[in-house]
């Protein structure tokens, strides 16, 4: 199975791994702009089933994926790097952090799944995908308006025009989620690394309780929680984030 994978900038790695059934464009153009901007190599990958990726399989578990982007690192010569995990990601990072620790620099954590059963899923966790991208993107993005529409509508034409839409990708890495022993709640006190969360306090996917319980277990954490913001980062919350991302990143670089 083939990996597409990316890499712009110069300086210490960041792998940035995206959600369920998500490919490398759910993290916009602007975001790994601000990244480059201050002083990191963007590493970006499709994960098996998505985007330019090659098909994964009916067996494939959360195990492998993770396991997939250890093999992007290689790939890209990384022997160590800041690690941002995205939704669904974020169960991927939390394998990262313990089972490859020495490959994890940093962890950040953005509207992440934690490992915390009581932690629940919010009412869109389930939902159906709707006929129109947008309308289905906007739902869990919190308050939004006629300028964020358009700028959604840009990001999802450029994602379209790179890669064909692949619509079953969410299910199948659901699936692959459901076919894996989780984390244990107890091994976020493993991570070593420091980490960065952050979580909107309107999330219909994955409740704020999925943040507050990485705090909880991660020794060496800063947890941020956005008021209004959904599952989705609105432009005005990515460009907030950013600079967290850069100044959490500059400070674990320098340790």
């Amino acid at each position: 199975m083939e990996l597409w994978w990316t890499s712009s900038g110069d300086g210490e790695p960041v792998l940035l791994v995206p959600g369920r059934g998500d490919s490398s464009d759910v993290y916009p153009r602007s975001f790994r702009q601000s990244l480059t901007d201050g002083g990191f190599e963007v590493i970006v990958f499709d994960p098996r089933d998505a985007g330019l990726s090659g098909d994964g399989g009916d067996a494939s578990t959360m195990t492998d994926m993770a396991d997939d982007a250890v093999a992007v690192l290689d790939a890209a010569e990384a022997e160590r790097a800041h690690v941002a995990g995205f939704s669904m990601g974020g169960l991927l990072l939390v394998d990262l952090a313990t089972r490859y620790a020495d490959r994890v620099r940093s962890a950040t954590f953005l509207s992440a799944m934690s490992p915390d059963p009581d932690a629940g899923m919010g009412a869109d966790f389930f939902a159906e995908p709707t006929a129109d991208p947008i309308d289905a993107w906007l739902r869990v993005m919190g308050d939004t308006t006629e300028r964020d529409r358009a700028w959604l509508a840009s990001e999802l034409d450029a994602s379209a025009h790179r890669a064909d839409a692949r619509p079953e990708a969410g299910l199948r890495h659901q699936e692959a989620a459901f076919r894996s022993a989780w984390p244990a709640l107890d091994s976020l006190g493993a991570i070593a690394v420091a980490a960065l969360i952050i979580h909107g306090d309107v999330d219909t996917v994955l409740p704020v309780a999925h943040a507050e319980a990485l705090a909880r277990g991660i020794p060496r954490s800063e947890l941020v929680v956005r008021s209004g913001m959904g599952h989705i980062p609105r432009p005005a919350d990515w460009a907030s984030i950013a600079p967290l991302v850069v100044a959490h990143l500059t400070t674990a670089s320098q340790r």
